[in-house]
């Protein structure tokens, strides 16, 4: 999180904040003290009545933007809370702003992760919640559409616009997966779901999504909520602590040799993996939901193989050309992807 200033916010835009918040019994916004990082605009602060809110705004003209923002407001109608989530306090549709229940004094669990402090309880913890998503009988208006992710039309090549604005490292980035059939073939199987169960799915799992607050754990950002493969949130929680692992390589200093990297990589990835396994078991725990079968833990580990590619992209942003340890991930993740069923195992995906 970074402070901001409430200036920062805009005079036009503040005044549309304000004006809903008063509207929904909270009164004007007295502080902002803080941003978090994020596709959307956010403000993090107080009101006059003395309420903590965290409020988000949706670009309806951005990208899927629309979408989300009607996926929100869905969810929000409808009351549906299979998981415990912040609070919606409102909402305005036509400037695409929602307010929320801002959750404090709370840390996420990727500060937990930097800490030290994520055990394999807090994954088994986070294991059952996500099972209780995915056990929860999907509503009639839940998002059907398959999700956008993998981007299967940048694989095959960049729309103009977004290549006028990618960055060197993008570009490196999308050089290396556009020229590669087998990746990309390997990317195109994730989405295809012709009979593979689906269930209510978060759809962006990632560590800084889950807020802890004393002994309460909320899941927060559920912009791409839908029916989907329950593998994706799977695969995203392993995918978080392999590529973690992967990035801790470069912070031990140095300049390794290829054995080197192998051996570092091997080790700190054995640090975490009783991580994966604990959520793993957990989460199987639950017994066997809808969006549960035979196939889900070798559809997981791919999913994890795409995370690094979807860590790589927003890594990648503003950046004169690819880290090593970037180009790392993105092998590692090129390995699992391409043969997934044998790295089940090396994940901690079993029983």
């Amino acid at each position: 999180m970074k402070g901001a200033n409430i200036s920062e916010s805009g005079s036009a835009e503040r005044a549309i904040v304000d004006s809903l918040l008063t509207e929904l019994g909270l009164g004007a916004l007295s502080s902002i003290t803080g941003t978090f990082a994020g596709r959307h605009r956010n403000w993090a602060g107080a009101t006059e009545s003395g309420a903590g809110v965290f409020i988000k705004r949706i670009e309806r003209d951005s990208p899927g933007g629309t979408a989300r923002l009607g996926r929100l407001i869905a969810l929000e109608s409808a009351g549906w809370h299979p998981v415990p989530r912040p609070r919606c306090r409102g909402w305005d549709r036509e400037a695409g702003i929602l307010v929320y229940e801002l959750i404090t004094p709370a840390r996420d669990g990727r500060e937990l992760a930097d800490d030290g402090e994520f055990d394999q309880a807090t994954a088994a913890a986070l294991g059952r919640m996500v099972a209780g998503l995915h056990h929860a009988q999907p509503p009639s208006w839940l998002d059907t559409t398959p999700p956008q992710l993998p981007p299967l039309r940048d694989l095959e090549a960049l729309p103009l616009e977004s290549f006028r604005i990618a960055c060197a490292a993008e570009l490196e980035l999308w050089r290396l997966v556009q020229r590669d059939d087998a990746l990309f073939a390997a990317i195109r199987r994730l989405r295809e779901t012709t009979g593979v169960p689906l269930a209510p799915t978060h759809g962006d799992l990632r560590l800084d999504q889950f807020l802890f607050r004393g002994n309460d754990i909320h899941l927060a950002d559920w912009d791409e909520l839908r029916l989907a493969d329950p593998a994706r949130d799977v695969g995203a929680f392993a995918g978080e602590w392999l590529y973690r692992s992967t990035l801790r390589i470069a912070e031990s200093g140095g300049a390794p040799d290829h054995r080197e990297i192998v051996a570092r990589g091997t080790a700190e990835f054995a640090a975490v993996r009783p991580l994966i396994t604990a959520f793993w078991q957990a989460y199987r725990s639950r017994g066997e939901s809808p969006g549960q079968d035979a196939g889900l833990a070798r559809r997981a580990a791919a999913f994890a193989g795409w995370h690094q590619f979807d860590r790589v992209v927003a890594a990648a942003h503003g950046q004169a050309r690819l880290a090593p340890v970037e180009r790392a991930a993105a092998g590692i993740g090129r390995a699992v992807l391409l043969d997934p069923e044998r790295f089940v195992t090396t994940l901690g995906l079993t029983a």
